[in-house]
């Protein structure tokens, strides 16, 4: 039985002109390189920022983590 996590992840490139930019996200999935594949999906394929992520096709750094649910008392 899978069970989702949420991940959180930062995305980070330079900027030609604006120099390092940085972007966070947050997914669901099984694991966390599909909550990696996720989040950079949705990082590349936003239509209204695509100018602005043109620089990151060359080289981007990626963070991600696990965030864990807070436990009942």
């Amino acid at each position: 039985m899978s069970r989702q996590n949420r991940y959180r992840v930062v995305i980070s490139w330079t900027h030609r002109k604006y120099g390092p930019q940085m972007e966070k996200a947050s997914s669901e999935a099984t694991s966390m390189r599909r909550g990696i594949n996720a989040a950079l999906l949705s990082f590349f394929s936003n239509s209204s920022l695509r100018s602005a992520h043109a620089d990151a096709h060359a080289q981007i750094s990626v963070h991600a983590w696990r965030v864990k649910k807070p436990t009942a008392l």
